[in-house]
Formats: structure tokens, sequence, C-alpha cells
């Protein structure tokens, strides 16, 4: 069976052709789960103890599904703005709430991106059929 470069390049995204709406929904969610990444391995280093190695475990398992469920509004955003915004500005504001430094950054640059996705095609750039 011989794979061909278009088979491959099914996975891959296309930085350059997403809008700024999806690249700041993607931005966010990239941070938040690196983000909360490093914390978790900053706070590892510096020794936990059962409690906080139990708060420090729920945010890194936080950040890292809200920012997944972040990228995946991105990605819906690129088919359909509304639908995307709504599942961005969903788990984005979940992440703020609950996901400690690294889920307010990434949220409030999900938020940012699903303001723009709603505003987006009223405006003066935007293709009209």
């Amino acid at each position: 069976m011989v794979e061909t470069y278009k088979a491959g390049r099914r996975w891959s995204i296309d930085w350059e052709r997403m809008q700024p709406h999806e690249l700041l929904l993607g931005l966010g969610a990239i941070l938040a789960v690196l983000l909360g990444l490093l914390f978790f391995a900053v706070e590892w280093g510096g020794g936990l103890s059962g409690s906080s190695m139990t708060a420090a475990l729920t945010i890194l398992v936080v950040d890292v599904v809200l920012g997944a469920t972040l990228f995946i509004g991105a990605r819906i955003a690129h088919k359909n703005h509304m639908n995307g915004a709504i599942v961005g500005a969903a788990s984005a504001v979940i992440l703020i709430i609950f996901g400690g430094q690294p889920g307010i950054i990434g949220g409030l640059l999900g938020l940012v991106g699903t303001m723009l996705a709603v505003v987006s095609p009223y405006l003066p750039w935007a293709k009209r059929p």
C-alpha cells in the first residue's frame, strides 16, 4: 500500500489558512495545556505533599481537558463561526474559573477568540455570499 502526500496531510493544521479567531482559540488552548504542564512540573520539582499534590493534579487535568476542548472549538469555528464560539466560550469561562493561572491566560485568549468569531461575519472585510 502506497501512501501519498495527500493521505498524510489530512491530520495537519494549515496555520496560514486559519482565521484570526481560530488562531486565538488555538493559541489559548495550547497555552493552557503547556502552561498547565509547566506549572505542574515546577510544583512537582519543589516537592508536593498530599493535599497540594491533589490540588496541583486537579488543576493540571482541568487545564489539559479544557484546553483540548478549546482547541476543538477552534476547529469547529472553521466550519461554523457561531457553534465554535459557543464551544469556545463555554470552555474558556470554565477554564478561567477552575484552571488556576494557566487557565486564566488560556481562557482570556479563548474569550477574545470567541468574541472575534461572533463578530467576524459582520466585519467590513468579511466574505459575503
